[in-house]
């Protein structure tokens, strides 16, 4: 069973992840959203690129760190397949994203995502420690 599962939603696309620390948290959420744009056993692992976020929750932490994985994707011209956290806390994170860049006769894409929204967004830690968090992209 994977740590993520889609949900259903008008207009938009939606996940819920779960991850036993917020790194694997974190993880696969960026594991999440790399399958939801693109088939990732298409994608290489020959490019990697660093990303450094500071935020002001947690909230905000999961937020930006998908906002700038779409970001990365768009403007860098690249197919991510995996991430790897080395550092994180409630405010800030720093990460190693590998994949190779963008080749539309070798990948097969599934969606376009536009933005990380707010709407329903949650990110919680239970009772027995687990993380959880729900999230909307803007398709």
């Amino acid at each position: 069973m994977k740590p993520f599962e889609y949900m259903e939603h008008t207009a938009d696309a939606g996940m819920r992840v779960k991850g036993k620390t917020l790194k694997s948290l974190f993880n696969h959420a960026a594991q999440g959203l790399f399958e939801m744009i693109a088939v990732v056993d298409t994608i290489d692992e020959n490019t990697s690129i660093a990303v450094d976020i500071v935020a002001e929750s947690v909230e905000m932490l999961f937020v930006k760190w998908l906002d700038e994985l779409i970001f990365r994707h768009e403007t860098d011209e690249i197919f991510f397949k995996r991430s790897n956290i080395q550092n994180i806390n409630s405010n800030e994170l720093s990460a190693q994203v590998y994949g190779e860049p963008t080749n539309f006769d070798k990948h097969i894409v599934y969606t376009e995502i536009k933005a990380v929204t707010y709407h329903q967004l949650s990110v919680i830690q239970n009772p027995n420690g687990v993380w959880e968090a729900q999230v909307i992209f803007d398709l």
